[in-house]
């Protein structure tokens, strides 16, 4: 029965206008901030405290990294030039030798024109020859060399057993007054000379002052021992045969000017050996900053029987450009969104309303969206049923199907006037089939991964890839295992299956499957083994890195290799599914090297992104 409105109305009107007014009272009361808008303020807050202070790490840490990099680079560079000034003393001692010991002056001058120290050795004063000479032989050695120089002398006189004056050194016009200087009559020249003599290598001196060096600056000689006979086993037998020795000399600035410049450098140091200083870009303009402040550091250099100290300083230039504005931009953005945020809640209380009409607008938006994402996974479920059942049901028979058109056809197809055509395309009926039913097995362990019971074991991974080379028909030429694959407690079939697809695409892609070498590795880094299988194939373009981890992909026709495209997607999603991640090293005629990283020990599932 429809009420009466007569005796229903009232009463409706004051039920409405208390349903009004209950829902007025209640926006009034929700109009104001609660703590929760003051706990969400808070921790906004907080958050952009926590983002400015990692940025600030952050940018700290890179600048220190960039500095230690620059740092390596400056002693790696005076460690190089060393090395290359050594290679021309010990040729130097090859020419000697060759000669059956003695060079005359023309001949060193020649060896010393072909070196072009100029333009090769940028920082050595010269290159030179001494001799060790006995005291009785001293007036005889003096008189042979006068006969070519008769102004040849010794100095300066000392009560030392040996003898060692300089008896060559070229260019000779900036070196002439190390002409006949006996280095034995000062200890450092003379200490590392011995040194040199004793151990057969390459040693250099304490801090000197070179004679042919008017400013008297910090420098320093290298030396490279030569013997009567080439090789000498023990240390008696080095110092009975010992000649003599090829040595350079340097005057300290001048081999840094050879080997860093100073121009575009935007780091400065110092030099100590010991308590002497050899080198120094601290000035009064610009004075060295305490060692331990930032941008600043100490490194030693271990050089042919010396240490060199090295305190490395930032110029103002890399402080500058280290110094990065990001963390104070964050700071101000998150304060910013910080106090809009508070505006945004003082709003959204004042607009209660309108705000719970669009929530209530957007929660039936949402509720749709979930009922056609609900659908979707439904539809997605099906057709993966439909895969794994429907499809493989008519895809059996029409192999079999196919198997009976071949058998029947059997007397036409050997007869002698059979259409070739006919069995190659029975043939490409076959190939088809079977091309549908690995892309079916492929989708159904494709999307299989993550799902069902994980069956964990012990498993040996030299075994593992032994199996899985005698599967493929590869020989242990081809499938090669470059050291011994750990012992792991993991899921063997998801890692079989990796390893597999992998060491398989490399036999599949190869050009010459013949001459393939397909090499496995492993190195373990905590918790983690880090797989690498690396053939010798064409290679792969950059380009298609990402591309070959993709369903369905492949970067030759279908009709040249039977592929599915779906293998290295198993690859990679096994891998992320345990916690691990994968990379390709490739360039074209290079090979390819991919390496991903799996769980030394596996007790359950590891999700990706998991430590």
């Amino acid at each position: 029965m429809r009420p009466n409105s007569a005796t229903t109305g009232r009463p409706q009107s004051r039920n409405l206008k208390a349903d009004v007014e209950a829902e007025r009272s209640s926006i009034v009361r929700s109009g104001k901030l609660h703590r929760m808008h003051w706990a969400v303020v808070v921790i906004s807050f907080g958050i952009t405290l926590v983002a400015w202070d990692f940025s600030s790490t952050q940018v700290e840490r890179n600048s220190t990294a960039q500095f230690e990099h620059a740092t390596d680079q400056v002693l790696g560079l005076v460690a190089e030039r060393m090395e290359k000034y050594e290679d021309g003393l010990w040729g130097g001692v090859a020419l000697i030798q060759s000669h059956g010991g003695e060079v005359s002056l023309s001949e060193w001058q020649r060896y010393t024109q072909t070196l072009r120290i100029d333009e090769k050795y940028p920082g050595v004063n010269g290159i030179g020859l001494i001799h060790a000479i006995q005291p009785d032989r001293l007036s005889s050695y003096i008189d042979t060399q006068r006969m070519s120089r008769p102004e040849f002398d010794v100095y300066p006189q000392h009560d030392g057993t040996l003898k060692l004056p300089i008896t060559f050194i070229e260019p000779e016009v900036v070196n002439a007054q190390a002409v006949g200087l006996d280095v034995a009559h000062e200890g450092n020249r003379y200490t590392a000379a011995m040194n040199a003599r004793d151990t057969g290598r390459a040693q250099i001196t304490g801090p000197i002052s070179l004679v042919q060096d008017a400013e008297h600056t910090a420098g320093f000689l290298f030396y490279a021992p030569y013997y009567r006979d080439q090789v000498q086993p023990t240390q008696d037998s080095r110092a009975e045969h010992f000649v003599g020795m090829v040595y350079a000399p340097f005057v300290f600035h001048k081999l840094i000017a050879g080997t860093l410049g100073k121009d575009s450098r935007q780091l400065h140091f110092t030099v100590h050996d010991g308590e002497h200083l050899l080198y120094s870009e601290s000035t009064d303009q610009a004075p060295a900053p305490d060692m331990g402040t930032p941008f600043t550091t100490r490194k030693e250099l271990n050089l042919y029987g010396r240490t060199w100290t090295f305190d490395i300083w930032a110029d103002p230039e890399f402080r500058k450009n280290m110094a990065s504005s990001e963390p104070l931009l964050i700071l101000i953005g998150g304060i910013f969104i910080d106090a809009m945020l508070f505006l945004l809640f003082v709003l959204l209380t004042r607009s209660n309303r309108r705000a719970l009409e669009f929530t209530e607008l957007v929660t039936r938006q949402l509720s749709y969206k979930a009922d056609e994402l609900s659908a979707s996974n439904a539809d997605l479920e099906k057709f993966a049923y439909m895969t794994s059942h429907d499809l493989k049901t008519p895809l059996r028979g029409m192999g079999d199907l196919t198997e009976y058109l071949e058998e029947d056809l059997e007397p036409y197809l050997t007869s002698e006037g059979a259409n070739p055509q006919v069995a190659h395309n029975i043939g490409r009926m076959h190939n088809q089939i079977l091309r549908m039913d690995n892309l079916i097995k492929g989708i159904l362990v494709y999307s299989g991964i993550g799902h069902g019971d994980e069956h964990i074991e012990h498993t040996d991974v030299n075994e593992m890839v032994r199996y899985i080379r005698d599967e493929l028909a590869l020989s242990e030429q081809q499938v090669v295992l470059a050291n011994d694959l750990p012992n792991i407690q993991t899921n063997a079939t998801r890692l079989n299956q990796v390893l597999a697809n992998l060491i398989g695409n490399a036999a599949k892609y190869h050009n010459n499957l013949t001459d393939a070498v397909i090499s496995v590795s492993s190195k373990t880094v905590g918790n983690w083994v880090h797989f690498s299988v690396e053939d010798n194939g064409p290679g792969i373009e950059a380009r298609f890195h990402a591309k070959i981890f993709e369903p369905f992909q492949t970067l030759q026709p279908k009709d040249e290799i039977e592929s599915t495209g779906i293998g290295l997607s198993i690859v990679k999603r096994s891998v992320e599914f345990y916690g691990g991640d994968i990379e390709i090293s490739s360039a074209v005629g290079t090979g390819t090297k991919i390496t991903f990283a799996w769980p030394v020990l596996l007790s359950a599932p590891i999700l990706k992104g998991a430590a």
